[in-house]
């Protein structure tokens, strides 16, 4: 097993920040010294992701359209959520509903 070690941060700044995206470049120290000045972090907000499995241990998938591929495409049922005013399991329960 390796001896594992967490970047430093050293900056960070918000360069896109909307309802439905936001992008944080971070400067970072790797272990070996070596400085990335831009790495880039989708920052998400809270979600909920449900693996439902049935009782004939089938897993149910909801078809959902996905503009970024233009396509429509296979995915656990998942939502966004507020932690402030609901919790993960309460919005798992709604998103299985929906």
């Amino acid at each position: 097993m390796t001896n594992l070690q967490k970047w430093k941060l050293l900056k960070s700044k918000m360069v896109l920040d909307n309802y439905w995206c936001q992008v944080r470049q971070d400067e970072i120290e790797l272990p070996n010294g070596r400085i990335i000045d831009d790495y880039f972090v989708n920052v998400r907000p809270e979600i909920t992701l449900i693996l439902p499995v049935t009782s004939s241990k089938e897993i149910i998938f909801v078809r959902q359209y996905r503009h970024a591929v233009g396509e429509f495409l296979l995915e656990l049922p998942a939502g966004l959520f507020n932690p402030e005013q609901e919790s993960a399991e309460a919005a798992a329960i709604r998103e299985m509903q929906e």
